[in-house]
């Protein structure tokens, strides 16, 4: 019985997790046999969350994996927490995305989304809780760890640019084999058009109502790279990079990585 988790899908929020979740999910009810009928809502029964005490809702949690009779199933769980030595256990994806992009999208999430923040953009990139502090913290405490056995290392830029090969990688990483067209058939039920409809239909699972007719109050938003530039003022990425700048191993880190933002304005 499938009692303890196989692998770990592992992110800071707006990385592209629910994305990969839904793809993953789908791919994993194709090859199991698991009886299709899944949304945005009840995915979390096949790949749950484990964000830390209070951060989960209570059915998305390990605790409500639905397989636990199929040894055959992987048991992948989802996290934001930071790095800790429980991920290194097991094989581990780590999903990492652009800075830029990822503050812009926790933004409007905050503010539209769950309604938490009312503040500006501005303000809300240097806020300590929820802001680029809170995703630098995060970074930190992956940075050692992004080169150790068993874990691998995928960005969201890469998933954009060529999804199949990347979303290989991604499952590969968590321990699960599947061939390029069952990878390409996730994909395409992962679609943004595709998924835009099933949140239409089933919501998120979010415990509180938000307009989905507004844009930037959807879960699936915009799902592009880049599309940060066209929303900071030069002042705010000059904020930015100056708050990168403090934390060398980020920002050698993204650098690697590819997704390190530039100083071009707006």
């Amino acid at each position: 019985m499938a009692d303890s988790p196989t692998a770990w899908l592992c992110s800071y929020p707006k990385s592209g997790r629910t994305w990969m979740r839904f793809a993953l999910v789908d791919l994993l009810d194709r090859r199991h046999d698991l009886g299709g009928e899944f949304d945005m809502e009840n995915m979390f029964g096949l790949v749950p969350n484990s964000d830390g005490e209070g951060k989960t809702q209570p059915w998305k949690t390990p605790e409500n994996y639905r397989f636990r009779d199929r040894s055959d199933v992987p048991f992948v769980i989802a996290s934001h927490l930071r790095w800790e030595p429980a991920f290194s256990e097991l094989p581990n994806v780590f999903l990492v995305r652009n800075p830029g992009d990822v503050v812009v999208s926790r933004f409007h999430h905050m503010r539209r989304h769950e309604g938490k923040f009312s503040g500006s953009l501005a303000e809300f990139v240097g806020d300590r809780e929820w802001g680029l502090p809170d995703l630098l913290g995060y970074l930190e405490s992956w940075q050692p760890h992004i080169g150790d056995p068993g874990t691998t290392v995928v960005t969201y830029e890469a998933l954009k640019a060529d999804p199949v090969t990347s979303f290989g990688r991604l499952v590969g990483g968590l321990g699960i084999e599947a061939s390029r067209e069952e990878l390409e058939t996730a994909l395409e039920s992962a679609s943004v058009d595709r998924m835009r409809k099933v949140e239409a239909s089933s919501g998120v699972g979010q415990p509180q109502a938000y307009d989905f007719d507004d844009p930037d109050a959807r879960r699936v938003r915009k799902a592009k790279v880049g599309s940060w530039r066209e929303e900071m003022d030069d002042d705010t990425i000059a904020m930015m990079l100056a708050e990168i700048e403090t934390s060398p191993a980020v920002r050698e880190m993204l650098e690697k990585l590819g997704i390190m933002p530039g100083p071009e304005a707006v």
